[in-house]
């Protein structure tokens, strides 16, 4: 049962990349591997089917096949957060009634992709699927969608909906993130997170409870030991390990999209199998770019 005093995701949580075979199969065995070695190092909170995950590439029997891997693996250990990507609110709570019937503990809504919304359409849209969601909602600023969503509206639809629990930050904006803090009612139970491994220090500085990472999968360590330090409100060193992250960070976006956190993490001798077809691999030259940057940070 969901103990109201405590928040349900803190911490150094994870997305989940998603392994596919050659053939474009998800690769079961492979995420499976992937689940059971973020839970073993020390993550706290696991998202599925997120932007990085490449659902955007996957079927809709694939998410669902790649969230009930994810959920039977991590049996209950950690809390698992399904994130829904769709134009279509009709669409979207078909997800939230999948979600809660593989055993999710929340969902994360992320804005609608490409076609411009109106802030009235992205309200209506966020507060519709939370009003049917039987599970804690979370909201997932992505701005990369084409659909920022504004510190007000965020905030009146924690004040109008309860379902709402908390809000994963990929806007890489501080003074918007301030803004939509001094509008959030005291009191309001509401989950911070960090969604980029480049705001960690700066989110938990202003209150949040940890970061939605990706570096995560290759590198656990190196999140959970910046994220207790910021606990430890050990300014200094967390400092210094946020600016290693950028640096890792930045490697890892060498190439094609994703190609890089899959191959670094085949170099660790943990695969994470191919790219979705027709997404594309690092290549040669890339790969031998991101081993000279990461080696030249002690991380290979």
């Amino acid at each position: 049962m969901l103990d109201e005093n405590q928040p349900l995701f803190s911490g150094a949580a994870s997305e989940v990349i998603t392994p596919f075979t050659e053939t474009g199969q998800v690769d079961l065995s492979a995420l499976s591997n992937e689940i059971a070695f973020l839970v073993s190092n020390g993550i706290t909170g696991l998202f599925i089917n997120g932007l990085a995950s490449e659902a955007l590439m996957m079927s809709d029997q694939d998410r669902v096949l790649a969230a009930k891997t994810i959920i039977d693996t991590n049996a209950n250990q950690v809390p698992v957060m399904g994130n829904i990507i769709r134009n279509s609110t009709a669409e979207a709570l078909k997800d939230v009634e999948a979600y809660a019937a593989l055993g999710a503990n929340a969902i994360a809504i992320t804005p609608p992709l490409i076609y411009k919304f109106t802030e009235g359409g992205l309200f209506d849209y966020f507060n519709s699927i939370a009003s049917a969601s039987p599970l804690p909602v979370y909201i997932y600023n992505a701005p990369e969608t084409g659909n920022k969503l504004s510190p007000k509206l965020v905030a009146k639809l924690f004040v109008t909906n309860e379902a709402f629990f908390g809000y994963k930050d990929s806007t890489q904006n501080i003074i918007e993130l301030q803004t939509l803090l001094s509008l959030i009612p005291s009191g309001r139970r509401f989950e911070l997170m960090a969604g980029s491994d480049a705001q960690i220090s700066t989110t938990m500085m202003l209150g949040g409870l940890g970061v939605i990472s990706l570096i995560t999968v290759v590198f656990p360590e190196l999140i959970v030991s910046l994220v207790d330090a910021c606990k430890r409100k050990d300014w200094g060193h967390a400092t210094e390990l946020q600016f290693k992250v950028l640096k890792v960070r930045e490697a890892l976006k060498t190439g094609p999209f994703m190609s890089a956190y899959k191959f670094v993490s085949a170099e660790l001798g943990r695969p994470l199998g191919c790219m979705k077809q027709s997404l594309s691999e690092v290549n040669d030259k890339e790969k031998e770019a991101i081993k000279s940057q990461l080696a030249d940070e002690k991380m290979l």
